[in-house]
């Protein structure tokens, strides 16, 4: 008989319903630790406003500038302007060549020199058109060098020997080598350079700072006295002419030469003005600890003030020339850029300067106004000096 057999009812299991994704564990600690990042950032960027850019309207801002075009293409001082939900395009010229051409398209020119923006501010006011001016920063013009040609031209070093980054150069020692045609290995054997001595300028016609030297050599030249009237200016600007122009074709840009790799070779004196060299010197002393002790600065023991001016020739020029002079982050930017930073009453801040890079351990140079000043002659005076010394069309 067979056997008889039992089935048992399926049994049936219910499980429990998965938990949400949000709940498990191993998914809440990066989700929290991803959420708590974006949600900082979020709030920094409401903070900054930056958030709000692509709802913003940007102004674009154009101007016509010299050698302060530095200032405005820094990625710092780029973003700061964005925040602000400003944009500025820059074309870049020398300054006497901004003062010479037509202007009326820009919103703002920054000539690096009195003269210059003198020039402009005339022919605004002439043609009863917008002119506002600003002066944000300060920085003057030296003699960019190397430590062995500052000694061979017996430049008195302001800190400790054989350390300091600064050096005070008597010009009238400078233009007596000049003018008796010595070359570098005349003047101190250590020297391996056949060339003639002399300080290397941008183009007289265009640049500031050119112009300035120009200035500077005709006051030495004239014993501590500038020209009172054109025949005069024209007799100076022909005895000084070899002592500017025997350098052959100027550069464009004397700081990018002094500064390259190579730079002894190709400039080893430069006209150029301090915020180039201080730029320098903090941007390497921040990438490497270190700071460069080879390349020094030989101020003129009688200065020429150079204080540029940021002529604003509309409405939106002078909100960026407010912007420059008043906005904390942009003051700050010119500092660690090397300038020297003016006050909003127009006082100058040495203190600034000085406490941000005794921060970073580099030398502090002297006010870079000394108790001798360098006057230049009238505008038109200079202006046909320079004409004449420059050959300029």
């Amino acid at each position: 008989m067979a056997a008889s057999r039992t089935f048992e009812e399926p049994a049936l299991t219910v499980l429990a319903p998965p938990r949400p994704v949000l709940r498990r564990k191993r998914y809440l600690l990066p989700f929290g630790i991803s959420a708590a990042v974006a949600l900082a950032g979020a709030v920094a960027l409401f903070v900054s406003g930056t958030v709000a850019l692509p709802f913003k309207q940007v102004l674009v801002i154009t101007g016509k500038l010299a050698s302060k075009s530095e200032f405005f293409t820094d990625d710092v001082v780029r973003r700061l302007l964005m925040a602000q939900g400003v944009q500025v395009h820059i074309t870049r010229a020398g300054s006497r060549s901004i003062a010479t051409n037509d202007i009326d398209s820009y919103d703002f020119v920054f000539p690096s020199g009195q003269p210059a923006a003198l020039l402009i501010r005339n022919q605004r006011q002439r043609e009863s058109k917008y002119a506002k001016v600003h002066k944000p920063f300060f920085s003057p013009i030296v003699l960019a060098t190397y430590r062995d040609y500052a000694e061979a031209l017996q430049a008195v070093e302001q800190g400790e020997p054989d350390k300091s980054l600064y050096y005070n150069l008597p010009m009238t020692s400078l233009v007596e080598h000049i003018k008796e045609g010595q070359t570098w290995n005349e003047l101190s054997h250590g020297l391996n350079n056949g060339n003639r001595v002399l300080a290397q300028t941008s183009d007289i016609c265009s640049a500031n700072s050119a112009a300035t030297y120009l200035g500077l050599i005709a006051f030495v030249e004239n014993g501590n006295q500038i020209p009172q009237d054109e025949e005069s200016a024209l007799a100076l600007a022909d005895r000084i002419k070899p002592l500017l122009t025997s350098q052959g074709l100027p550069g464009d840009d004397m700081s990018k030469q002094y500064l390259a790799p190579e730079g002894k070779g190709l400039a080893p004196v430069a006209v150029i003005y301090e915020h180039q060299y201080l730029a320098h010197q903090i941007r390497l002393k921040q990438q490497t600890g270190e700071i460069d002790r080879n390349r020094v600065l030989l101020y003129p023991e009688a200065q020429v003030q150079t204080v540029p001016e940021l002529i604003a020739l509309t409405p939106a020029g002078d909100r960026l020339g407010e912007m420059i002079t008043n906005h904390p982050g942009l003051r700050k930017r010119a500092l660690e850029l090397g300038f020297r930073v003016f006050e909003p009453d127009g006082s100058l801040s040495q203190g600034q300067l000085t406490g941000f890079l005794k921060a970073l351990g580099i030398d502090v140079p002297s006010t870079g106004v000394g108790d001798t000043e360098t006057f230049l002659p009238s505008l038109p005076l200079l202006e046909k000096m320079i004409e004449r010394v420059g050959d300029c069309p």
